[in-house]
């Protein structure tokens, strides 16, 4: 019997390890302070993927700050429970089936949304935790696509201040912190898509003597991750 029980505690331990040790997200430390389906923004420079750190962070309501005339922020995307980039992208294809015969490209999406316009006027109501974001074709402070083939079964992803193949640094640092007011707030989503081809709107362009076909970006309601960032 003690063999026996010894041996259970055995198989329980290595089962805990190998449990463990598959885990390839970041500190779930990030997940307990900020919940799933968020996004962490570091006012302390790059958030760890390996390790949490408070002081990072100022995070307080369900809503992160930063002093005006700060001069670097980063991010980190923690996706919704159980979902990968790729069982996201999986969700959209599912849904919008119909749509994707003329499918161009599919991406991992970064999206900001500023509470006013750069004179102070207000384009959007005050946001808190849970506000549906904005709709995704109005204007934007900061629109990037990030390729999604080595991304697919992660479930966290960063944007950082230094990144070259984003424009993270120019839309939102150098321009949009350096001009936005106490109280302005910035949502910010992170989520996938894809473009296609809308061939029944194609057209004919004079200018160019040829047949033009615009391009739509078809994008994820139903998955993503986001946060408010608000200028104190």
């Amino acid at each position: 019997m003690k063999k026996t029980t010894t041996l259970i505690f055995m198989l329980a331990t290595l089962l805990l390890v190998a449990f463990t040790s598959s885990y390839d997200g970041p500190d779930p430390a990030y997940f307990k302070a900020f919940g799933y389906g968020s996004i962490a923004v570091s006012i302390g420079g790059r958030p760890s993927f390996d390790k949490y750190d408070p002081a990072q962070f100022d995070y307080q309501n369900g809503i992160f700050y930063v002093k005006a005339g700060a001069n670097r922020l980063d991010l980190r995307a923690l996706l919704p429970q159980g979902q990968t980039y790729e069982s996201m992208m999986n969700a959209l294809f599912k849904a919008k089936s119909d749509l994707l015969k003329d499918k161009k490209k599919e991406a991992i999406y970064w999206y900001a949304w500023s509470s006013h316009e750069y004179d102070g006027t207000r384009k959007y109501p005050e946001w808190k935790k849970g506000s549906p974001h904005p709709d995704y074709h109005d204007k934007t402070v900061w629109r990037t696509p990030v390729n999604y083939e080595p991304a697919k079964t992660w479930v966290s992803s960063a944007a950082y201040f230094d990144d070259e193949d984003t424009d993270f640094n120019t839309d939102v640092v150098n321009t949009w912190l350096k001009m936005a007011k106490p109280g302005t707030q910035l949502y910010i989503l992170n989520t996938v898509g894809f473009e296609r081809w809308v061939k029944e709107a194609a057209y004919w362009d004079y200018g160019q003597g040829k047949t033009v076909t615009p391009l739509e970006f078809v994008m994820s309601d139903a998955h993503y991750a986001s946060c408010i960032l608000q200028i104190k």
